[in-house]
């Protein structure tokens, strides 16, 4: 009996050392979930009490400020691992698209006076569809209940039109807070405790 818990010991203890090698992204959820809802509300703010036009373009503070820590984060966890998974790879491939999507996009809908009307939604959509990616992926439930209940969300924010179109910056905050921020800080728990 003694040498079967000995056994577990060393099995448990290898696989623990095995994930602790494996890069995990973990604060990527956090960091861009926490940036879109917090410069979306920021922005559903200012043009509520302002409704000046440079209060539509502080969400690109996500961009000037995520894109570097981004890579500051990756930079780390790839001197921690020396090493990429598959899963890895593709779910940092899906956020780089849905990065990309949602910068150009909104550049794009903003500079043609489509911002108010379909901009926010798509992006709302982009994240609710990368978070369900990326839980698919990396085969966590959170991310992938997130990801659907994000994706909802987007959908509704499509109805937000005429005078209401401001609530799709609030929409697109609560997207980030269900599709990134709760999972991310669930997803990072596991890892913390070697689940």
């Amino acid at each position: 009996m003694e040498q079967f818990d000995a056994l577990e010991v060393i099995a448990r203890t290898r696989g623990k050392v095995e994930m602790d090698d494996t890069p995990t992204g973990e604060n990527l959820f956090l960091m861009w979930g926490t940036l879109t809802s917090v410069f979306f509300l920021l922005q559903f703010v200012l043009w509520s009490w302002l409704e000046q036009g440079w209060c539509m373009w502080v969400w690109t503070g996500i961009v000037l400020i995520g894109w570097p820590w981004m890579f500051a984060l990756l930079r780390k966890d790839h001197n921690r691992t020396h090493r990429r998974t598959h899963e890895s790879r593709v779910a940092l491939d899906v956020w780089i698209f849905v990065g990309a999507a949602c910068a150009i996009g909104g550049f794009v809908f903003g500079l043609a006076d489509l911002f108010e009307r379909f901009a926010m939604p798509l992006m709302s959509l982009l994240v609710g569809v990368g978070a369900f990616v990326t839980g698919e992926v990396i085969r966590f439930r959170p991310k992938i209940i997130g990801g659907i209940a994000g994706s909802a969300l987007a959908i509704g924010a499509f109805l937000l039109q005429g005078e209401l179109w401001t609530w799709q910056m609030l929409a697109l905050s609560l997207v980030a807070i269900v599709s990134l921020v709760v999972p991310g800080y669930m997803y990072k728990k596991c890892f913390s405790h070697g689940v």
